[in-house]
């Protein structure tokens, strides 16, 4: 949606950042380094309280909600955290940007969706794989197309990036795995590229854990969606190989493949477009900035952006295995 000019021209949000681990500096980052002109980072609140020239910050993250200055917080701590700190946040009537995944169940999403309408703030749940170009391209390329077949294919080290003893392998603090934390943004792809997709039914889900973790570091999942669509979920969090991050949409006679490592879309293995292609890792700075591009434009029209089906998919992935005890 393109705005009038009168409204590009309001004021920055003066903005508030809960957490400050690795995913909070990302966000702070692209809000302070990027060009960004939308948000100006007015506090920071974190358990190991930060030294930040110029910006207020707090031990406590009450004491930045009742910040007055502040009028919209982003939520970058442990998923289990989630559900609270928004609806503490609505409470304090400032708007609200969570990470994603943005709760661990389904039914506490319902819980802050519904008081974000009471509170009338905008509720914002961040998955940045939609931001990537190869994504909007996608979406564009495949408006309208029979797509029978979807294939996700996602295969990373993850201790490249956490601790081994840290809390994204405790279920009881993230939720879930390699299917919560990689799976919930790539299955946000497929419900933005296909916005009109039916729910997902679960058919079949197998998951493994490497040995010393209490998470799954592997899961294969078979899906369907309504009578026409099938599909596959394949991910490994134990992969030493480069970094494998791919969604692929088949018709009955094309295949379209979105690679949001290589930020490209291909055709029958020809390429429609390409941002960089010799890239080995995703472009998060890009995909970060799109994600608060787009949530100054929901705070503009007072527009919540919401969506269950994928944590719906993951919490019944979970169920159909016995993998976690799913309220």
């Amino acid at each position: 949606m393109t705005l009038p000019k009168s409204e590009l021209k309001k004021s920055p949000f003066k903005l508030g950042l809960i957490g400050f681990g690795n995913i909070g500096r990302v966000h702070y980052d692209v809000l302070t380094k990027s060009g960004q002109l939308d948000f100006v980072v007015q506090a920071i609140a974190d358990i190991n309280q930060p030294t930040i020239s110029n910006i207020r910050s707090y031990g406590d993250y009450r004491e930045l909600l009742r910040n007055p200055e502040i009028q919209a917080v982003s939520i970058n701590t442990p998923p289990n955290t989630h559900h609270q700190l928004v609806i503490e946040t609505l409470k304090e009537r400032k708007h609200v940007l969570v990470e994603k995944p943005p709760a661990l169940t389904v039914a506490q999403c319902d819980q802050m969706i519904a008081f974000a309408l009471q509170k009338e703030k905008v509720l914002f749940m961040a998955f940045h794989a939609r931001y990537n170009p190869a994504v909007e391209a996608a979406r564009s390329e495949l408006k309208g197309k029979d797509i029978r077949k979807i294939n996700i294919d996602y295969r990373e080290y993850a201790p490249n990036y956490h601790a081994v003893n840290g809390w994204i392998f405790d279920p009881k603090v993230a939720g879930g795995g390699v299917l919560m934390d990689s799976g919930i943004n790539a299955l946000s792809i497929v419900t933005f590229v296909l916005p009109e997709l039916p729910s997902f039914a679960i058919d079949n889900a197998k998951f493994n854990k490497a040995g010393g973790f209490k998470t799954e570091t592997e899961a294969e999942v078979s899906f369907s969606c309504g009578d026409k669509v099938v599909g596959t979920i394949v991910m490994d969090w134990m992969y030493k190989g480069p970094e494998v991050r791919k969604v692929t949409f088949e018709t009955d006679q094309d295949q379209y493949t979105v690679d949001i490592v290589k930020n490209t879309l291909s055709k029958n293995g020809y390429r429609l477009m390409s941002v960089d292609a010799g890239r080995d890792v995703v472009d998060q700075e890009s995909e970060y900035k799109g994600v608060y591009q787009n949530f100054a434009r929901h705070l503009r029209l007072n527009d919540s952006l919401t969506s269950t089906k994928e944590l719906a998919f993951i919490n019944e992935a979970y169920r159909k295995a016995g993998l976690y005890s799913i309220k």
